[in-house]
């Protein structure tokens, strides 16, 4: 909370000293910029995702302004004392082993829907070994920075995403949308740290066996597609 109202005064700050500066001289700028009514971007006091905390003090805290939740543990990201690491112990599934994790990436990674590399992101490669769909899975993963030791991390549930009987099908967690693809921090660790990191991963699914993995990612921040 601490972090979140030191955040909040710098926003404060920031947004007082544009208005004394507008205040030097109001009349009008022919070559000033026409800002579209729907154009909210850098908007001073503007929340998207509605938790309270406006967007620009969300790129301050390292929370998504995008989801209200960011860690995804439960807890709304301007009542949660660390909004960027589950605070609660995650429960694994447990049940028939049926699949499992054949690898997980962060750098060179390609994307099947789109036929196409893609940019740096967390990608998990999950086969099914059985004679039966699976469904209603979570991902867990958490990001340690190995220069610095933070660590992040997070719950994210692959809503609608099914692993088919027989079938090898890729997870993205990432910033763009589309097919299999899910929310990731865009102001997480993994986007705003050069140095080295290591990924811990744990794929859960209802009566399944959970299934874990881990990768590290070389210095030097995300990159674009190899």
């Amino acid at each position: 909370m601490k972090r979140i109202i030191l955040a909040m005064l710098i926003i404060g700050i920031v947004a007082l000293a544009g208005c004394s500066n507008n205040n030097v001289n109001n009349a009008p700028n022919a070559n000033a910029p026409v800002v579209k009514q729907n154009d909210n971007s850098g908007v001073a006091g503007v929340d998207t995702d509605k938790d309270g905390i406006p967007d620009n003090a969300e790129k301050v805290l390292g929370t998504d302004p995008l989801n209200s939740d960011t860690d995804g543990d439960g807890i709304n990201d301007k009542e949660d004392q660390n909004p960027v690491n589950v605070d609660s112990q995650f429960t694994e599934s447990i049940g028939t082993n049926d699949f499992s994790i054949k690898e997980v990436l962060v750098e060179n990674n390609y994307d099947p829907v789109a036929k196409k590399d893609a940019d740096d992101h967390l990608e998990i490669i999950l086969v099914n070994n059985g004679n039966q769909d699976i469904a209603n899975m979570k991902v867990f993963y958490s990001i340690t920075d190995l220069k610095t030791n933070k660590e992040q991390s997070y719950i994210v549930p692959l809503n609608g995403f099914v692993l088919e009987k027989g079938s090898e099908k890729s997870v993205h967690i990432d910033t763009t949308q589309g097919k299999d693809h899910f929310r990731a921090n865009p102001n997480s660790l993994y986007y705003t740290s050069t140095n080295e990191m290591k990924v811990d991963v744990i794929v859960s699914a209802e009566n399944h066996q959970a299934q874990h993995g881990s990768v590290n990612k070389d210095a030097g921040g995300t990159e674009v597609a190899d």
